[in-house]
């Protein structure tokens, strides 16, 4: 045996984590020098970036210093302006400036237009006509800025540009606001190219010497506001016009003012956006100088870096590999045989044979863990003992449950008065006697409103869905439990129900269970016993009124018979007592039926004239 005690064994476990740690250390390496390689790389864009934004600068200054030149030619042609205006009292319609124009040229040569401009950024008169109408106020920056000169009466000069009117010349322009305030006054001198002409050259020397401190740029644009090429460099000798891509990008970093990257999907190359500010603040126009470089970088030479420096490692790992395969493979076969054999008895515990003994490895390292499983199967089987126990009582409770389930959905089912269960006032379940209720089946109930089976207004007058809710809110707050409620069938028939209302909790939900059952021929029926009531007492009161009426004349006739001594004073007499007799048979059956009366009227509150009179009313 190679390894004979747990010390030889953690040996050779210590061999294979050190080669382990060495091929991390490697890989450590390896993902410093990518970083590195890829620094660099981003490091050369950087400088170039840098050269680009510092030699943009110089040159611009270059150009300003030149232009420096032109600005005391620009303050006499303001003077005539100012002169001008003066001389026309304000009023800009007899201020000619094709005259002005005339005399500026004459007097000092070259080409010149003037502008007025108004308060409001128009330009409302210029000797350059495409210019007439132009709106400061699009470059809400260039418009505050002239409005302040406008205010000030200051004598400002710009820069040397050449405008967003068509066919427009290059134009260096100056302004200076009325002394009254009204209005810009905006003088230009025109040149038919951009000042100096070494301006040009100094952009394509620049472009063309940057590929030479930096071999990875394969490609070198520079655009000007008006997203115009004004110098170009690629490696192939083969200038290509700006994409559509391209032009949106240049356009978004002069919006933006913030450099972007971006990967070519097709050459994998990296391309950059820079935007190339100038130092000059204090011109008007000066934004319009900026530039912006599109910078194409190739990624070939740093690819092929990391190409190699992957071969590197691939070996080294090979290598490492096989040594530690060796080292690995004899180490863990007797390493790992007690451990298998702890693995084995484990597995036929799993599977099912829990009375299963874990054999003793012989290893004294390996005891604890062959105690403390055992230990964990004696509770395992414990714990599988009592859950099968508890498993038999849940699928008892849960067979009683869905018996009792069953039973309470039979008896809902089955129930001769009309359930509802409503969830506010929408109803979430009903039962066959509550469909039949309203003549519809149970998809025509389920889901609606209550109100909308019942009629617009109830008896009482009530809207039917403002009552509805505010009987919901009652019943579910305890203030209610039996309402009187009107329903209306398919067909449009009214049934007046009385409902016997509860609030059930169904989950996290108050629910209102309404057993309505149809009164409408039980009120029919109350209608009819007190009409049949009212007419008893009206039949007492004509029959006492008709007693009296007969005894006083049935007195009267006696009286008279007394009072004479004909033949028929007997058999008048009989038929008096008859009468009399008869009156007395009807007093006690009147009296009989007032008794009826007052049993109706004790036992089923049947006793109030006006209670019918209201409901014929109604």
């Amino acid at each position: 045996m190679i390894f004979s005690t747990f010390s030889r064994r953690l040996a050779g476990l210590i061999l294979i984590l050190l080669l382990f740690s060495l091929i991390a250390l490697v890989f450590l390496w390896y993902a410093g020098s990518l970083d590195i390689i890829d620094d660099e790389f981003h490091n050369r864009q950087n400088l170039t970036d840098q050269i680009l934004m510092q030699s943009i600068i110089w040159i611009d200054r270059g150009i300003s210093l030149y232009e420096l030149q032109y600005i005391p030619s620009l303050e006499k042609a303001m003077e005539l302006y100012q002169d001008a205006y003066l001389k026309s009292g304000g009023n800009i319609t007899d201020l000619d400036l094709e005259l002005l124009k005339q005399q500026a040229e004459r007097e000092l040569g070259d080409s010149w237009d003037f502008y007025l401009v108004d308060e409001n950024g128009i330009v409302l008169k210029s000797t350059f006509k495409n210019d007439i109408g132009l709106d400061f106020k699009i470059w809400p920056s260039f418009y505050e800025l002239v409005s302040q000169i406008r205010t000030n009466g200051t004598f400002v000069p710009d820069r040397m540009v050449k405008g967003y009117a068509q066919n427009a010349p290059y134009r260096k322009f100056a302004y200076m606001g009325t002394p009254d305030g009204r209005y810009l006054l905006e003088v230009s001198r025109n040149f038919q190219h951009l000042l100096p002409k070494a301006s040009g050259a100094s952009y394509k020397e620049l472009i063309h010497n940057l590929p030479q401190l930096n071999p990875d740029i394969i490609s070198l644009e520079l655009y000007n506001s008006k997203y115009e090429v004004v110098s170009r460099f690629t490696s192939d000798n083969t200038p290509k016009n700006p994409t559509t891509n391209t032009l949106q990008q240049i356009i978004r970093t002069f919006s933006e003012r913030k450099n972007s990257e971006e990967t070519d999907i097709e050459s994998g190359n990296i391309v950059r956006y820079t935007h190339l500010a100038i130092n000059d603040t204090d011109s008007p126009s000066a934004s319009e100088m900026f530039l912006v470089a599109r910078t194409e970088y190739s990624t070939e030479n740093r690819d092929q870096k990391k190409v190699a420096l992957t071969i590197i490692l691939g070996g080294f790992l090979l290598l490492t590999g096989f040594v530690a395969s060796g080292v690995a493979i004899a180490g863990s076969r007797y390493l790992s045989k007690p451990i298998n054999r702890i693995v084995e008895d484990i597995q036929y515990i799993a599977d099912g044979d829990l009375d299963h003994k874990i054999r003793e490895s012989g290893s004294s390292e390996f005891l604890v863990i062959e105690k403390a499983i055992t230990q964990l199967v004696t509770s395992l089987k414990q714990t599988i003992a009592s859950l099968k126990k508890r498993e038999e009582e849940l699928m008892d409770e849960l067979s009683k449950r869905w018996r009792a389930e069953q039973n309470y959905r039979r008896l809902f089912e089955s129930a001769h008065e009309a359930i509802f269960i409503l969830k506010g006032t929408t109803i979430e379940s009903c039962n066959n006697a509550a469909t039949n209720l309203v003549g519809r089946n149970l998809k025509e109930v389920i889901g609606k409103e209550i109100y909308e089976l019942s009629p617009p207004i109830q008896q009482d007058g009530s809207v039917s869905s403002t009552a509805c809710t505010q009987i919901m809110n009652k019943v579910i707050q305890g203030e209610i439990s039996k309402i009187e409620w009107d329903l209306e069938r398919k067909d449009g028939t009214i049934i007046e129900t009385e409902a016997q209302c509860s609030a059930v909790l169904s989950g996290d939900d108050i629910m209102v269970m309404a057993l309505f059952r149809d009164v409408t021929e039980l009120k029919e029926m109350r209608k009819r016993e007190i009409k049949a009531i009212i007419q008893i007492e009206d039949n007492l009161v004509n029959l006492a009124a008709i007693n009296d009426q007969i005894r006083n004349p049935l007195t009267a006739i006696s009286i008279l018979n007394e009072m004479q001594d004909g033949e028929f004073k007997i058999k008048i007499q009989e038929q008096v007592k008859a009468i009399d007799e008869l009156i007395n048979e009807v007093d006690k059956h009147f009296i009989n039926t007032d008794k009826v009366r007052l049993f109706l009227i004790k036992h089923y509150g049947i006793h109030q004239k006006s209670e019918y009179k209201k409901e014929q009313k109604d």
